[in-house]
């Protein structure tokens, strides 16, 4: 009997889905009659033109309560903020960008590759990064970018590089609360104490920190037009962002030489995930510094284009006060 039930209802679906179908086409063939707002309705998404803009809204509209649009239409809320269409040359959208389709086919490939082969995760990785650089650096050749400037006077790009932060905090804090839940519970050696050599990392870390120093005088430089010394500062950037991965690939040879290896025990494992995907986004720093010393040698970053390294700057900022929490509770905790 239920198998019959069954039966019934997915001829009942199908039928829906026919004459979803059916109304559909002729929907597309007819041209459209209704006007905006055919039912007289209580709530916002008809308050907006039909067909809707892509931003649904010139100005904000003002809410009241559950039925604002129809106490609006009954005279007993405040009117509207601006009649539809007022404001539309002031409304501002992300330009079409095939780019974000490309950097999430790079992550699924190297997401499969995690499972399958560390070629697939080199190839999708590299695949991701292409599409990040040149969705960061289509806007010079497209007019639609230039205007970058939020409703509330903040940059765009400021906005979504603090958003990625926060997101990052969220991922580091992960891989160091883990780092310290499995600390001292490895059942074979080497352990923390027997192979972390502190004075190496130490000198990693000031070259790490003085880096910072660079990029705060790199960005100054360029809101004041110096294109000698912005050069110069980037550059210096992204030399000791290298010295730093230097120090970091000496120190990972010399742990697996002595034995300690990511598949050794619990300490070998935490430890390389996390200070390897630290050096990863050390990496993907350094590719950023030399693209804006490639765009500054091509005349492309002047004092207009400051926010494109203060955005940078962030991110290197942001990079260094996590390898201080790293360099702390990995190397100098007992």
């Amino acid at each position: 009997m239920w198998n019959l039930v069954s039966a019934i209802g997915a001829f009942g679906i199908a039928l829906a889905i026919l004459l979803f179908a059916i109304n559909a086409v002729r929907s597309l063939r007819q041209p459209p009659t209704a006007p905006a707002d055919p039912w007289n309705g209580r709530t916002l998404e008809w308050r907006t033109s039909s067909p809707p803009p892509p931003h649904n809204f010139d100005a904000i509209p003002p809410v009241y309560g559950r039925d604002t649009f129809w106490r609006e239409k009954q005279n007993l809320d405040r009117p509207p903020l601006a009649p539809p269409g007022a404001e539309a040359d002031a409304v501002h959208l992300p330009a079409p960008s095939h780019w974000p389709i490309v950097i999430a086919v790079g992550l699924l490939i190297a997401a499969v590759g995690a499972l399958m082969n560390v070629g697939l995760v080199i190839g999708g990785g590299l695949l991701m990064l292409v599409g990040a650089l040149s969705f960061a650096l289509e806007h010079h050749e497209n007019p639609a970018h230039e205007h970058q400037m939020g409703a509330l006077g903040i940059d765009h790009r400021k906005v979504g590089m603090w958003t990625f932060l926060g997101s990052e905090c969220l991922f580091f804090g992960m891989l160091i609360a883990t780092y310290i839940a499995y600390k001292g519970r490895s059942v074979v050696g080497p352990h923390p104490h027997e192979i972390l050599n502190i004075p190496v990392t130490s000198l990693s870390t000031f070259d790490l920190l003085m880096s910072s120093l660079l990029m705060v005088l790199a960005l100054a430089a360029v809101q004041r037009g110096d294109r000698h010394q912005s050069r110069l500062w980037l550059a210096g950037t992204a030399v000791f962002g290298l010295i730093f991965l230097g120090f970091q690939a000496y120190e990972f040879t010399t742990f697996v030489h002595e034995g300690l290896t990511l598949e050794q025990n619990l300490f070998g494992s935490s430890f390389f995930v996390l200070t390897g995907l630290h050096g990863a986004h050390v990496s993907v720093g350094v590719l950023w510094l030399l693209a804006l010393l490639a765009l500054d040698l091509r005349g492309r970053l002047g004092v207009a284009d400051s926010i494109k390294v203060e955005i940078a700057g962030l991110y290197w900022h942001f990079v260094d006060i996590v390898w201080i929490v790293i360099f702390t509770l990995v190397y100098l905790v007992p």
